[in-house]
């Protein structure tokens, strides 16, 4: 099992080629009663334009919000599921951006909101006619039920053994016409709201056809979860991070609670998505501020695939939806852009490091309650990593002890990011880190001319 690097767009924001959509590309994003409606007209062709960017960013996935045809420029709305919306293209651009993907070895994951779609669906106004549609749809008392009460979003019963034929058992069901087109693997929304019967019924089916991976819209603690789908969305992570980094929640803490939610999930967390935002949350330097690069490195190091919403990796910022859902500021790729360079040089570490896209997660314990320690190994210690944070405001003279063996006297770790080294005493690692900082540190290769500690371990 192996960890891999997400690219999540949402694509009516990220280039337009047939410029489809009502609203010019370079309107400011606003908050009113419209925003949902707004078309920039972001396409598929139009990231499949942009294909070549996500090669040299050096991505294995891209993930899409939901393309069905809808009444919102998020489409978490569907009004079927066997159609793309037109605003983004057909069948035909959808299968030449798999193959232009498939090229470049990197793989497409579909979005699709099962568990509820939209009320101006031909199903919904079949089911007010009282036709035979009208069970298709969820009712308690007599009345249909809504997803947290939005009117436009009427739930769907999925018990309904017709329907579970329509969306994803049958060969020509929804989720299947689209696999076979060559959709890798599928992000179920709101996976908690489906049920463990259901997903375990949808993942079965999708696993038929392949190794397709089935990852969950889960806000909960992963453990249950992970044991149905290959993974879950980890906002787990997500409040972790978030908490320790704002300084309500102490270092020693968050380290405990990692601890226990690895242990208890297993490696099976190396498929399940580290997020830091999305569409749905601010973005990363909007929440995190100075101490952004922090939280990044986290999201790579921890167990897990990182999953990069668009435009993050050039710096770009925005608040509560619909702010985070800018358009991708193009004129900020550039090879002296900090931000890339950061991510790029961040992307390359992860790709060359069996320990982070495979190793274990080993507790490391701080001498100082205010330091975030934690170790990644997968087999030789040559391609161990050692990660410490110190989200305090304070330079750290630091002592860690943590279970590897192969920690020999009087021998150096380097860090990937600076300059600054850590030093081996008996087994346990000293050294500094400054305030508000990080460390990525590896075993130095060599120490002496001639002498290796390491030469027959």
């Amino acid at each position: 099992m192996e960890a891999k690097i997400g690219y999540q767009i949402f694509p009516d924001r990220f280039y337009s080629y047939y410029h489809r959509g009502n609203t010019d590309w370079n309107t400011p994003i606003t908050n009113d009663f419209n925003s949902g409606k707004r078309l920039y007209g972001g396409d598929l062709k139009g990231i499949e334009e942009k294909v070549s960017y996500l090669k040299e960013l050096n991505i294995d996935f891209l993930y899409l919000t939901p393309i069905f045809e809808s009444n919102s420029n998020h489409r978490y709305d569907a009004k079927t599921y066997f159609k793309i919306d037109p605003v983004l293209g057909d069948e035909i651009d959808l299968k030449n951006l798999i193959d232009t993907l498939h090229n470049n070895n990197i793989e497409l994951c579909l979005d699709i909101a099962l568990n509820h779609m939209s009320n101006e669906s031909d199903w919904f106004k079949n089911a007010l006619k009282n036709k035979k549609e009208k069970d298709f749809f969820r009712q308690e008392n007599g009345n249909f039920t809504y997803w947290r009460d939005h009117k436009s979003l009427v739930e769907l019963n999925l018990e309904n053994k017709e329907l579970q034929n329509l969306l994803w058992q049958d060969e020509n069901s929804a989720m299947k016409k689209w696999t076979k087109l060559g959709v890798d693997h599928w992000r179920l929304d709101c996976a908690y709201d489906l049920g463990f019967d259901i997903l375990k019924d949808i993942v079965i089916h999708l696993k038929s056809l392949g190794n397709h991976e089935i990852i969950g819209e889960v806000w909960a603690y992963p453990k249950d979860w992970i044991q149905i789908m290959d993974g879950i969305m980890n906002y787990y992570y997500t409040v972790i991070i978030k908490n320790m980094l704002n300084g309500t929640l102490k270092p020693i803490t968050a380290s405990q609670i990692l601890k226990k939610v690895i242990f208890d999930s297993g490696m099976k967390l190396l498929k399940s998505w580290n997020m830091l935002s999305s569409h749905d949350s601010p973005r990363i330097k909007n929440v995190f501020g100075k101490k952004w690069k922090l939280a990044v490195v986290m999201q790579f190091t921890l167990p897990g695939s990182p999953l990069i919403y668009y435009g993050e990796e050039i710096g770009m910022e925005g608040d509560h939806d619909p702010f985070c859902r800018g358009v991708m500021e193009w004129e900020k790729v550039d090879k002296d852009n900090e931000t890339l360079n950061f991510y790029k040089k961040l992307i390359n570490l992860f790709k060359n490091s069996e320990a982070l896209k495979k190793g274990k997660y080993y507790e490391v314990i701080a001498n100082d309650d205010n330091i975030l320690a934690y170790y990644r190994k997968y087999k030789s210690i040559k391609d161990g990593n050692l990660i410490v944070i110190n989200p305090s405001n304070e330079d750290k003279e630091i002592q860690l002890y943590f279970e590897e063996s192969l920690l020999l006297d009087a021998m150096h770790l380097s860090d990937h990011f600076s300059d600054n080294e850590l030093y081996i005493e008996m087994g346990s690692i000293k050294g500094k880190i400054p305030a508000n900082s990080f460390g990525i540190f590896y075993m130095k290769p060599k120490e002496y001319e001639t002498y290796s500690a390491y030469k027959r371990l």
